[in-house]
């Protein structure tokens, strides 16, 4: 159950708190301007993204180990499918990881943030029972 809400907080770009506010202020990873940007607190339950100063500093282990994971998977299959010559494969790699830098960048620090924050699914449950309680 717990690594479905990670795994839907993180593809969705949504709280890990109460996965209804998004964490960054646009949708897509391709927007230069903005891509980078996120907001301070979610605006629907309110929870600090940014817990310190800092905080995010993290994330860069997990963008490398996400960059890890793309040079063994694209290595692996040069291997055993394509065969390209060494220098058509770091060609590639140069250039596929700096078109997946916007991606990886949002990517590492939405699993960062569910490191350290859990899903609270029962409170949810109790605000969303009291908010139809108040409506009838």
């Amino acid at each position: 159950m717990a690594l479905k809400n990670i795994l839907y907080s993180v593809f969705n770009n949504k709280c890990p708190n109460c996965h209804e506010g998004d964490i960054f202020i646009t949708k897509s990873s391709y927007d230069f301007k903005k891509f980078d940007k996120l907001y301070e607190t979610c605006s629907h339950c309110g929870h600090k993204y940014e817990k310190e100063p800092g905080f995010f500093y993290g994330a860069m282990y997990v963008s490398y180990a996400l960059m890890v994971a793309w040079f063994v998977i694209t290595w692996s299959l040069n291997g055993l499918i394509f065969h390209f010559d060494s220098i058509y494969y770091l060609v590639f790699l140069v250039s596929s990881i700096i078109f997946l830098m916007p991606v990886t960048f949002r990517l590492s620090r939405l699993i960062w943030i569910n490191f350290f924050t859990k899903y609270q699914e029962h409170e949810i449950l109790i605000r969303k029972k009291k908010n139809t309680e108040n409506i009838n």
